[in-house]
């Protein structure tokens, strides 16, 4: 046994040994030649003894142990414990054996200590790849930044996002005697910008400018803090810490000066090492130059846009000057003219009047304010429909697109609403008048110049006829003759058969139905050609062939009505009706008359009214609308929206239908203000137990807008165009059989 490597030795269950080889007395009894007899306490030390007393005491309780121990320092030990039974089955001993696994143990340690040493340069790795993808994600921010604020923004989440710290931060220096600090961008900060404005932070070295971000702005140096816990000056800011521990902040530095620092935080103690403390470095220094950047070229762009101001705009009032307005007439023009959307050009002049007067009585200061007012008042009148410019000393001019002349009328009736306040100059309340001229692409000109030429001679008209405003009309102005034998033709016209009756349809958005159509004329001139209604309706209405023009489309229009109902279908058609229609006092005679003639069930002819049309006479229409209504006429507000009639009035009004104005409707998905006002008018007609018809649908963004808006009648170029009376019928039954899907949707 002796011979055998292994220690060996035999204990009773008094814990005496009975037997030991020569490898165990050597190991841990040199000093005697013998320890039969002896107690495992008195063999072992009392140090050893406590280590191995409860594992001897299970041996002893008949459960097999084995462990591994350090008895000596350097050397290790396998020892396993056998229990020894007696006859009466009960445990009379242990068998002890032990062998040295000191090598193995030697070479465990050493392989531990690779993989810890491994596992730092790993994590080193990582982490200096993380500030290599900061690096590289904040090359790629500061190419797309639109701004400082932008680039400061992006930065921090490129940090978080591609870098994977936990949150970043920019923080600036403010110009104040506390040298305060800002932050300016936030990214992974749960709390967010606003607790961090709520911080009181500086850079005077105080108490609250103790921590990295201050010390970093305050030397312009790097600044690494391994435990911010322990950082005696992070105490004032140990809530806002949350659970992270170590940060580094990179000052920023343009043109020489130290404006902020780029801040990254960790949540495990000293997370940066000296590499990637030298490329987050660098990503910082990478940040101020896209700054400098940004702030040059920002320079750059406001040098740029006051050179701009200074050729393009009118000095006095910030408006469009004359050189700019001339240049975008004539794009708009072209413009008109090559799209063919059919719409016009309008260019409305406004002449200040009286301004000589006030600045001789109060001086040029005071007639400079007035100037400034003006164009502010006209400035509101326009809204986003259009642009307003200062021409020279007292004409502004306004130049309005893709509009009738109807649209235009609205604006001038705004601006004269707008000018009808008071304006406050010098301690007194002034009230400032204006004349008007109004002229369209293409009826009054086809040239910037032409326009000009003509409204500026309409305001000359306005002046002369001590009118507010007045349309240009080539034939009252220029050549009377010409406007007479127009007036001759359009008569002979209506008697000959050269009107042409055009429907557009009217569709329920709800089912995609047909409901009925609007009412058209237009001239077919023999020599002429088509003459639109822009250029004989105000003939007409003037010379008054009005009358003759609405009976021809009311007679027109039954006849429709007629035929269709022979062919069981109720097809309703509304005609257009003016404010000389309304001060007839035969009209609704006449109109019953028609229905008899025709046969026309009531309900099937309805009539649409515009608010200034009402707006003429009120009572007088009231009671002309009132009769036609008891008689079974729908009636329809047309171009809701564009003119000045009160809430309070339009209560009074035997209306069945509001038809919301087009230049809304185009206008809801460029303009919040237009889409406001389509929703309120829905809101308003619907509360007032009105339904709303919206003019001007022309697309499929137009229909489900206003679809989800509860709008309840839809017309417009995206239903059909405008077409002759004639081909209304077969168009009718084709698009009953193959309306287009997103009618339907």
């Amino acid at each position: 046994m002796s011979s055998v490597p292994a220690m060996i030795a035999y204990v009773n269950s008094d814990r005496r040994y009975v037997y030991v080889n020569e490898q165990y007395r050597a190991r841990f009894a040199p000093d005697f030649e013998n320890i039969d007899g002896k107690t495992v306490r008195e063999v072992l030390g009392e140090k050893r003894y406590c280590i191995a007393d409860p594992i001897i005491a299970k041996a002893l309780a008949g459960e097999p142990q084995q462990y591994d121990w350090e008895p000596f320092p350097g050397v290790w030990q396998s020892i396993h414990y056998v229990p020894k039974w007696g006859a009466s089955d009960s445990v009379v001993g242990y068998y002890v054996l032990g062998s040295d696994i000191t090598h193995r143990k030697t070479a465990e340690e050493r392989i531990q200590s690779l993989n810890e040493e491994l596992g730092h340069r790993v994590n080193d790795l990582e982490r200096v790849t993380k500030a290599w993808k900061t690096l590289s994600a904040g090359n790629s921010a500061m190419l797309r930044a639109t701004d400082e604020q932008h680039l400061l923004e992006s930065m921090c989440k490129a940090i978080v996002d591609a870098g994977g710290y936990p949150v970043a931060m920019v923080w600036y220096g403010v110009d104040d005697t506390e040298r305060s600090l800002q932050p300016m961008a936030e990214s992974g900060y749960a709390p967010g910008m606003e607790a961090l404005q709520s911080l009181k932070v500086t850079a005077d070295g105080g108490t609250f400018g103790q921590g990295a971000i201050a010390t970093s702005i305050k030397t312009g140096t790097t600044q690494v803090i391994g435990s911010m816990q322990a950082e005696s000056g992070y105490q004032p800011f140990r809530s806002a810490l949350l659970d992270f521990s170590s940060c580094i902040a990179c000052p920023l530095t343009v043109d020489g000066e130290v404006i902020g620092a780029l801040a990254i935080f960790a949540r495990e103690e000293h997370a940066f090492g000296t590499e990637e403390t030298n490329l987050l470095t660098e990503a910082a220094d990478d940040l101020s130059f896209g700054i400098a950047n940004l702030r040059s070229r920002a320079k750059r762009k406001a040098a740029e846009l006051e050179m701009l101001r200074r050729t393009r705009f009118d000095e006095l009032t910030g408006l469009a000057n004359q050189t700019q307005f001339i240049e975008l007439l004539t794009h708009a023009i072209e413009n008109t003219r090559r799209i063919k959307s059919g719409k016009s050009v309008a260019l409305i002049q406004v002449n200040v009047e009286r301004l000589r007067e006030i600045n001789d009585a109060l001086g040029f200061a005071h007639g400079d304010q007035v100037l400034q007012e003006f164009g502010n008042r006209l400035r509101a009148a326009a809204a986003d429909a259009g642009l307003v410019a200062r021409l020279r000393g007292d004409e502004f001019a306004l130049l309005l697109t893709s509009i009738d002349e109807e649209g235009a009328m609205a604006v001038v009736a705004r601006i004269q609403e707008l000018l009808a306040q008071a304006l406050p100059v010098a301690g007194i309340l002034l009230d400032i008048s204006a004349r008007m001229g109004v002229a369209l692409y293409p009826a009054h000109g086809d040239s910037a110049d032409q326009l000009l030429r003509h409204v500026d001679f309409a305001v000359h008209e306005a002046k002369k006829r001590e009118q507010r405003v007045v349309i240009y009309d080539p034939l009252t102005v220029e050549n009377r003759p010409e406007r007479l034998t127009l007036a001759g033709e359009l008569r002979r016209g209506i008697e000959s058969g050269e009107l042409k009756l055009y429907l557009q349809p009217k569709i329920d958005f709800a089912t995609g139905t047909l409901l009925g159509a609007e009412a058209l004329v237009r001239w077919l001139h023999p020599e002429r050609g088509l003459i639109q209604p822009s250029q004989f309706i105000g003939l007409a209405e003037s010379t008054g062939l009005i009358k003759n023009l609405t009976e021809w489309v009311i007679d027109a229009a039954m006849r429709v009505c007629r035929d269709a109902q022979e062919c069981g279908n109720d097809l309703s058609i509304a005609v257009n009706l003016s404010a000389r229609n309304l001060h007839d006092a035969d009209l609704l005679d006449r109109v019953r008359s028609l229905h008899d003639r025709w046969g026309v069930a009531r309900g099937r002819l309805e009539f649409e009214i515009t608010e200034s049309t009402v707006m003429d006479d009120p009572e007088s229409a009231l009671r002309v609308l009132r009769g036609l209504r008891d008689d079974g006429i729908s009636l329809y507000i047309d171009d809701f929206g564009t003119g000045y009639s009160s809430l309070s009035y339009l209560l009074q009004l035997p209306v069945d239908y509001i038809k919301i104005d087009q230049s809304f409707v185009r206008g809801m998905s460029a303009s919040r203000d237009s889409a406001v006002i389509v929703k309120s008018t829905i809101d308003l007609a619907h509360s007032l137990g009105r339904k709303v018809v919206a003019e001007g649908v022309e697309t499929q963004q137009d229909w489900e807008k206003l679809a989800a808006l509860g709008c309840d009648i839809a017309q417009g170029y995206f239903v059909a165009r405008p077409m002759p009376a004639e081909n209304f019928a077969d168009w009718a039954l084709k698009f009953a059989f193959d309306k287009p899907e997103s009618v339907l949707q």
